[in-house]
């Protein structure tokens, strides 16, 4: 019995990074209706970023603590998330190019940044000094790795963060009003170029973090992007398209279900971005709109 505990904290915590990479997605598709599917290479980029940053692997400097690292890791991602938005995006919208177009134009972003990544971070698994060590961490029948129980909470404060934003302040409800209608929230004088910014801003930074989450656990690899898109699209499916909440459960759910089918069942490791595919079949096909429905917005 105290396998399956422990197969559930870690089955969670990986649901956790799954549902990051979920609301990375949501942030640019809920107010542009873009499907960003460079979001894998932002926590790849993350990743290597948190190396660079806080050991001497890459870099013979800066080499700073976990906290400061953490803080500049996910300013460098802001500012990528902003600068992609500035190049491969904002020429388009002035053109008036077509939502294929965009995301065509992001799919050769993808491309690039997986290049850059392969050349900064090379093609080993390069780790960093996960912040609470290696040791093992029990709560009452829970046990686990300090990781795990951090990369939890860490990402129960995200969401939290996130759905107060979109909830309860103001620029939540401009980011609500584009989501509904583009032309409707220009006239009421939101400005449609802030938001996309804010919103590639933020989906870089929420990406970076599960990188960076990643770098201390498995250690960072310059082929997790892709992996990571797949579970945090399908968690997104799963949850339902346009929900902060359903990204959180869509995510946690497709952790647990990938922990247990890879330990009850006879499915080898390589075959471990199966159950996500699988998944993201079954619901697409049998529920489109996921365990949550849409409250408004971008399908």
């Amino acid at each position: 019995m105290a396998d399956f505990y422990e197969l559930l904290v870690s089955g969670v915590a990986s649901g956790c990074l799954y549902a990051l990479m979920a609301l990375s997605f949501l942030l640019v598709m809920r107010p542009t209706g873009i499907v960003n599917f460079a979001v894998g290479q932002y926590a790849m980029l993350g990743g290597f970023a948190a190396v660079a940053i806080t050991t001497t692997i890459l870099l013979p400097w800066p080499d700073l603590p976990f906290v400061p690292g953490l803080i500049a890791v996910l300013a460098i991602m802001a500012l990528l998330g902003a600068t992609i938005e500035w190049v491969a995006i904002r020429p388009l919208v002035r053109r008036g190019a077509s939502h294929l177009a965009l995301m065509l134009s992001l799919l050769g972003v993808l491309l690039v940044l997986m290049e850059v990544g392969a050349r900064f971070g090379g093609t080993e698994a390069l780790p960093t000094e996960p912040p609470f060590g290696f040791r093992r961490v029990e709560f009452g029948p829970f046990a686990g790795t300090p990781q795990s129980f951090f990369t939890i909470a860490l990402t129960l404060m995200v969401f939290a963060a996130v759905w107060f934003f979109f909830e309860r302040t103001l620029w939540g409800r401009a980011f609500e009003a584009v989501a509904i209608d583009r032309q409707a929230a220009q006239l009421m004088g939101v400005d449609l170029r802030i938001v996309t910014v804010a919103a590639f801003a933020s989906s870089a930074v929420v990406a970076g973090l599960v990188g960076v989450l990643i770098s201390g656990s498995t250690g960072a690899f310059y082929q997790i992007g892709m992996p990571l898109t797949v579970q945090g699209f399908t968690a997104l499916v799963i949850g339902g398209v346009g929900r902060v909440d359903g990204a959180l459960i869509g995510g946690i759910l497709l952790g647990l279900i990938e922990a247990f089918v890879m330990r009850y069942l006879p499915v080898p490791s390589a075959l471990a971005l199966a159950v996500p595919l699988v998944l993201l079949l079954a619901f697409l096909v049998a529920r489109p709109t996921g365990l949550l429905a849409n409250k408004g917005g971008h399908h």
